[in-house]
């Protein structure tokens, strides 16, 4: 039975319920949740959670829907990823970029305080993995602070993770789990789309004017590695162009190289792990999808993480790309 606490509006556990309904993701979108409670007024800006887990969020509206005298309440609000895409990340005064480097909770720490919501979350160790660290990083300019810290993450080969604990959501970052074969695909539900040919010439278009602009050529190769080097022409060559009208030629080559990257995944696969599995992903972590009868494997990232309580039964769908 997975029983939801609810808060007041400062955030002190008033009471816990078994009956109702929830439906919460996050990861690469959405960020929020809707809860239906039978007969339970909950104060705008209190905290819904599972205890111990990263479920959980912040009230921010009701929907009341009366019907021959019985209301039906239902809440809404942002999870706590939520709360951070709701943030950003701007550079400082007279920089281009913001930049970071050092231990793992410090740098997390600091980017919380940044964006002002130090009394919410908590930067700490991972629980499980020890302190970790950040090399030396540059965030995309205005990027919310979600988006960012993944990226940032990923950039170092970590995740970040949250738990709402003791009034208070500790975060953090650890290592990345690749998965891999060593979960038994009878246990995994998925549909994947193998694409074999994937756009490989990105031409960047950046500042200036007609035949003064900018102009930067990206190419893929057939593995998917990206370099300004052509392999692949005629039929097999498929073009894109990134326009990023204000950009000058350094950040027009990295923004046009990271977009055409970005495209080079081997395919799409949505991911539904049943409960007998007993394997709990996190968002970034790596999953690989196989159906033996046509061979087909993709390696994919897990971007976004769905809870649901119907019930008292818990279930957690995964979507993957």
């Amino acid at each position: 039975m997975a029983e939801l606490i609810i808060t007041d509006a400062q955030g002190v556990d008033r009471e816990s319920v078994a009956d109702y309904k929830l439906d919460s993701a996050w990861g690469s979108d959405e960020n929020d949740f809707e809860l239906t409670v039978s007969g339970r007024l909950i104060e705008s800006g209190s905290y819904v959670y599972l205890d111990g887990g990263e479920c959980g969020g912040v009230v921010d509206a009701l929907k009341d829907s009366l019907k021959r005298g019985e209301s039906t309440l239902t809440y809404s609000g942002r999870t706590w990823h939520g709360m951070l895409a709701n943030k950003i990340l701007a550079p400082d005064s007279g920089k281009d970029y913001l930049t970071v480097s050092g231990s793992a909770s410090s740098v997390i720490g600091s980017l919380i305080r940044r964006v002002g919501l130090d009394g919410v979350f908590d930067a700490v160790d991972s629980p499980t993995a020890g302190a970790q660290t950040i090399k030396s990083y540059q965030f995309d300019r205005y990027v919310d602070a979600y988006t960012g810290l993944r990226k940032m993450c990923a950039a170092n080969g970590l995740k970040l993770k949250l738990a709402y604990a003791s009034g208070q959501v500790n975060i953090w970052a650890e290592p990345i789990a690749h998965y891999g074969d060593s979960i038994d695909s009878d246990l995994i539900d998925f549909d994947a789309t193998r694409t074999w040919r994937k756009p490989n010439h990105m031409i960047g278009l950046g500042k200036g004017d007609l035949a003064a602009r900018t102009v930067v050529h990206w190419y893929a190769d057939a593995k998917g590695n990206v370099s300004q080097s052509q392999s692949l022409k005629g039929v097999d060559e498929i073009t894109q162009v990134y326009d990023y009208s204000n950009a000058e030629t350094a950040e027009l080559n990295q923004k046009t190289r990271d977009k055409l990257q970005d495209l080079q995944s081997e395919g799409d696969v949505k991911v539904t792990v049943r409960d007998d599995a007993n394997v709990v992903f996190d968002v970034g972590d790596t999953v690989t999808a196989r159906d033996n009868l046509t061979g087909i494997t993709v390696n994919a990232s897990i971007t976004k993480k769905i809870v649901k309580v119907s019930g008292g039964v818990l279930s957690v769908d995964y979507e993957a790309e």
